[in-house]
């Protein structure tokens, strides 16, 4: 179908002069970018009015549905009241009904919070907090930091730093970056579909962990984690047990834990946090994504008391925590996060989440079944499979293609999915009706018939 009179020249506007990210521009001269008009609930409506699932929940921000009148009401009437006002010396009232509404949910221990603007800087914040901290501490010695090998946690230099640097977003970067020492958790089987012959040996993987800390254990400021899934490391879904393990190892080698929630919070996993599952309660903890309802950018580093603590003195003692940003704690964006979390207090998103989870792990299943999937996994409402070769059942050789291939194919069928490299997913709002659930596997499944 044509591009109504409108668009054309729209096109032609972007192509001259946006540059989209995660994006090779060249795949734009034979395939422009989609017009989006609209979002309604659990849709995008596209230029031409076709309703897509956003199957990937707008890259995992968005909770309750497009457009959720609730939000967009909070938006409406804080933007006609206070738009911004700086957040050094003032405050204002969303940004404490945030507080009051978010503080009853997160660990008890999580007792002071820190504004910024999305899940990079959440956790650029928490790596320069805890570096700091242990500084001022008189652990000068602690100059490195710790992370799980297939991590990401964000795009600015300092969350690159502690990323995967065998992966296409942080390699080139190695010059740059933090100093930062890495290790591997096994995967964990139980969350396969199907499960196989595959044993998990926690009893090594708990040894393992704990060498690696005696020999790294002395040099580390912090270390830093995606609880239970590592999200665009490929959905890589690790052992709750070992985030019990890690709290331990941490607080025997005096490292501060961060754990970057940007994906996982907020229901994704089952649980309003992934760290609930496993009882474990970090020093720092990142939020962002999920926390506007998936409306504007926001974020949130929460601290102990002892970590807050470390920065107090007097002016002159030059141990204030001195990190900020102009959008620090903007009113408007306060107020779609307050108006989301009432949401998950007034009315049963968070079940809505855990039925969506039961009913994707039942379809997922579908998936499970075809020859060119491998590894076929949930975890709450995110699903997940590695695409491999049907013939021979080693990794596709031109991943990037291949996803290419499925997003456009899955466009077609009314369904948005983006997979990162060789891993395919499924992760929709938590309000998704269940029946768009087994429609969007069966559109999975026709799209992995007609590319692979």
């Amino acid at each position: 179908m044509p591009l109504p009179d409108d668009w054309p020249g729209r096109i032609a506007l972007d192509l001259a002069h946006v540059w989209h990210p995660f994006t090779q521009m060249r795949e734009h001269d034979v395939a422009p970018p989609i017009p989006v008009i609209r979002g309604e609930g659990c849709d995008l409506v596209l230029w031409d009015g076709r309703r897509v699932l956003d199957g990937v929940s707008s890259w995992w921000t968005n909770v309750h549905g497009h457009a959720h009148p609730r939000i967009v009401d909070a938006i409406a009437r804080q933007a006609a009241t206070l738009d911004h006002v700086l957040f050094a010396g003032f405050t204002h009232e969303p940004a404490l009904e945030v507080i009051a509404r978010l503080r009853p949910r997160l660990p008890a221990g999580l007792t002071r919070c820190f504004f910024s603007d999305d899940g990079s800087t959440a956790v650029e914040v928490a790596l320069k907090m805890t570096f700091q901290a242990q500084a001022q501490r008189g652990r000068g010695e602690r100059t490195r930091i710790g992370a799980l090998e297939g991590a990401y946690h964000g795009d600015t230099l300092g969350a690159v730093g502690v990323g995967d640097l065998e992966n296409f977003m942080t390699r080139i970067f190695q010059p740059l970056l933090l100093a930062c020492d890495r290790v591997a958790v096994p995967r964990d089987p139980r969350r396969d579909v199907d499960p196989g012959a595959e044993a998990l040996d926690l009893t090594g993987a708990r040894g393992a962990l704990g060498r690696w800390f005696d020999a790294h254990g002395p040099h580390l400021a912090a270390f830093v984690a995606e609880p239970l899934v590592q999200g665009a490391g490929g959905m890589l879904m690790w052992p709750a047990e070992l985030l019990v393990e890690l709290r331990a190892l941490c607080d025997e080698h005096g490292v501060y834990l961060i754990l970057d929630e940007v994906m996982t919070g907020f229901g994704r996993t089952g649980r309003f946090l992934a760290c609930d599952e496993a009882g474990v309660m970090p020093d720092v903890l990142c939020l962002s994504k999920g926390l506007t309802g998936g409306t504007l950018p926001l974020a949130l580093t929460c601290a102990t008391e002892a970590l807050y603590e470390v920065f107090l003195g007097d002016v002159a003692s030059g141990r204030a925590f001195l990190h900020g940003h102009s959008y620090t704690a903007n009113p408007i964006a306060c107020a779609a996060a307050a108006a989301s979390l009432a949401l998950f207090d007034e009315t049963p998103a968070l079940a809505r989440g855990q039925a969506l989870g039961e009913k994707l792990r039942a379809a997922w299943g579908r998936v499970s079944a075809h020859p060119s999937v491998r590894r076929a996994r949930t975890a709450g409402g995110i699903a997940a499979c590695d695409l491999v070769d049907r013939a021979t059942a080693a990794p596709r050789r031109d991943p990037a293609r291949d996803a290419l291939a499925i997003h456009r194919a899955a466009l077609d069928r009314g369904l948005l999915v983006r997979p990162i490299g060789g891993c395919l997913y499924l992760m929709p709002p938590l309000a998704t009706p269940l029946d768009r659930v087994d429609a969007a596997v069966d559109a999975i499944v026709e799209c992995l018939d007609e590319v692979l």
